[in-house]
């Protein structure tokens, strides 16, 4: 894969780093998006149900089993999924001695944890945690093979996954991490997202509003008036070019 020298260079002499990673990135370890979801043909409990109403507070209160359920079974589906190229390029490229690299990613499977990275800014939360959706509390307990609700050991309330769902504030702390890293990078990287979903789409504008240069990454490009430069291709492949 070639990439244009005048890319190259940006890439390389950046001080300050921000990529934000979408499912593009997990897609290339075989995680199944909401799409391929939505798309699926299979008869089977999931081929029923709009992945949207799985993943929404009302849909939760409708059902909540049906829903846990639905989780417990992209967690198993998730176990045999490995970090691919791009997860283990952007955790070697934060070890950098010269560049400093944050990452945020719109992803919920922590490949990128498992790929080596740390301090990850997660915006949609983490299918592997759990908590309380009355009192909020974490929950720890084991929740492996469990198909029914978890009761709050705290209030007795549902124990939910700890991911965002539709129409749900993203997490304070972690917006407000991805929006100073944003802020003072001067190089943001849009990596494997279609640049459509708010407010994490709003990112790559911020970032540019302070100067910063920004490349897409991506197989096809998004072709939004934000984006300085685009390179055409999967994440692993580019990375791996990039050999950074």
């Amino acid at each position: 894969m070639d990439i244009e020298p005048e890319v190259l260079a940006l890439i390389q002499h950046a001080k300050r780093v921000t990529i934000l990673t979408g499912a593009g990135v997990s897609a290339e370890s075989g995680v199944a998006t909401f799409r391929a979801y939505k798309e699926e043909t299979q008869e089977s409990l999931w081929s029923q149900y709009d992945p949207q109403k799985m993943a929404s507070i009302d849909g939760f209160r409708e059902n909540p089993n049906r829903v846990w359920q639905w989780y417990q079974w992209r967690r198993n589906e998730l176990k045999n999924k490995e970090p691919n190229d791009a997860h283990k390029a952007i955790a070697k490229w934060q070890q950098s001695k010269t560049q400093n690299v944050t990452l945020i990613t719109q992803n919920v499977d922590g490949l990128h944890q498992a790929g080596g990275s740390k301090d990850v800014i997660e915006l949609h939360g983490n299918i592997w945690r759990n908590h309380c959706l009355q009192c909020l509390a974490d929950y720890n307990g084991d929740v492996d093979g469990v198909e029914t609700v978890i009761e709050c050991p705290e209030c007795g309330g549902q124990i939910r996954p700890s991911v965002v769902w539709f129409s749900e504030a993203l997490p304070e702390q972690a917006w407000r991490d991805a929006e100073s890293a944003s802020y003072s990078c001067d190089l943001f990287l849009s990596v494997g997202t279609s640049s459509q979903v708010y407010p994490a789409a709003g990112l790559a504008a911020l970032a540019k509003s302070q100067g910063a240069t920004v490349i897409e990454v991506n197989p096809e490009p998004t072709e939004s008036s934000v984006v300085d430069y685009c390179i055409e291709g999967k994440a692993g492949e580019v990375f791996k070019t990039l050999n950074i």
